[in-house]
């Protein structure tokens, strides 16, 4: 694998290109599911298409790894931000469900890309036993870019009307390839090659992380992919406010625990985490005040500062330090899919039973999770 040199500048270079990436990605949330829905779509179809995330993640998570481990960061950067700049440009020029279908693939691809590359940089980057904090800090990037992308664009929504914002999405992906561009890669010896099966290999001890890594995507799913339906159904509006307030409180929660992930243990502060996530889902439920609403946004904003970061800093630490990469993967690999096939469930369960039944089956998960934590933790 292709290293940098521990240098701040290099950290923050990568910093500033997932800022850039972020703002592009968040800046689909209310515009791409207010499409879907001008365009006529049932709410199963719109769960589909969104939840093409998970699909694009079984396939594009070790595919990353793979390509990161054997062409390097700066490339796989690359490809991540040419893979959302096209997947978005172009879903203004079609109502077919099955070509949104696709271009949601090559935005979701794109993600999957960037994370994985910029991650397992971040990680080499950190010093021994600073992996949490590095990491909490490096996730901040895409939470500054959750404070303002989507009100932004909630307030020019008029100006630049739905479609215009899908190539504003690809001006700023492109924004993050060429910041990935003046990363200077020092070259490191050739490893010796492995076989594909070896370099797709999920290690056993990481297969219980992943499934509480799947139900922190499926809660964080049901809140980030859902979001513009609630408030437009329930009168909640500006959506743009509600993911303002997450992304302001989820910054300020990695700043106040980012070291508290690397004391010991971390699996009480994990537990605390998913009881914040099943109360923010629950109230989300039932919520029918503006008030309650950016409430529940700090509620969630505290769970998930603590628990992407912590989740995946156990991803990390469980593997050989040579190998990074495959702990962010199967992070990745869990998180993403609990996203993405967490869609296609909350997407059958809000037809069924409506926004409340869809965010109670979300709070089912957060349980589960909670209690997954406090085993582990007790054994």
């Amino acid at each position: 694998m292709k290293l940098l040199p521990p240098t701040k500048q290099g950290y923050w270079t990568v910093w500033v290109a997932n800022l850039s990436f972020f703002a592009a990605y968040y800046a689909l949330l209310i515009p791409l599911p207010r499409y879907l829905t001008q365009i006529g779509l049932p709410d199963w179809q719109i769960g589909v298409i969104l939840g093409a995330f998970g699909v694009a993640a079984v396939v594009g998570r070790p595919l990353a790894g793979i390509l990161t481990d054997s062409w390097g960061y700066r490339q796989v950067l690359l490809l991540g931000a040419g893979s959302l700049m096209v997947g978005a440009a172009f879903v203004s020029l079609t109502t077919d469900p099955v070509l949104l279908f696709g271009l949601r693939l090559l935005q979701a691809f794109g993600y999957v890309a960037f994370t994985t590359a910029g991650t397992a940089l971040i990680s080499a980057l950190a010093l021994p036993g600073q992996q949490g904090a590095a990491l909490a800090l490096f996730g901040a990037a895409a939470n500054v870019a959750m404070a303002f992308a989507p009100a932004l664009i909630n307030s020019l929504l008029d100006v630049l009307t739905v479609k215009g914002t899908f190539w504003l999405v690809a001006a700023l992906a492109l924004g993050g390839g060429a910041l990935s561009l003046a990363l200077h890669i020092e070259p490191q010896p050739t490893r010796p090659k492995r076989s594909w099966r070896v370099m797709l290999a999920i290690p056993r001890v990481l297969y219980w992380q992943m499934l509480v890594a799947w139900l922190v995507g499926l809660g964080f799913g049901a809140f980030l992919q859902f979001l513009p339906i609630l408030t437009e159904r329930r009168g909640l509006e500006p959506t743009g406010l509600a993911y303002a307030i997450y992304g302001v409180g989820i910054i300020l929660t990695r700043l106040a625990t980012g070291r508290l992930q690397d004391r010991g243990d971390r699996s009480r502060l994990l537990a605390f985490a998913f009881l914040l996530l099943a109360a923010a889902l629950l109230g989300l439920a039932f919520v029918d005040l503006e008030g309650l609403l950016l409430a529940n946004m700090l509620l969630m904003a505290a769970a998930m500062g603590i628990l992407h970061p912590g989740v995946m800093a156990n991803h990390v630490e469980m593997v050989s330090p040579n190998e990074r990469w495959r702990g962010v993967v199967a992070f990745y690999l869990g998180y993403d899919t609990g996203i993405g096939m967490g869609s296609w469930l909350l997407g059958l369960a809000l037809e069924w039973y409506g926004l409340t039944g869809m965010y109670l089956v979300a709070a089912l998960g957060a349980l589960l999770g909670l209690a997954i934590t406090l085993r582990q933790h007790k054994g």
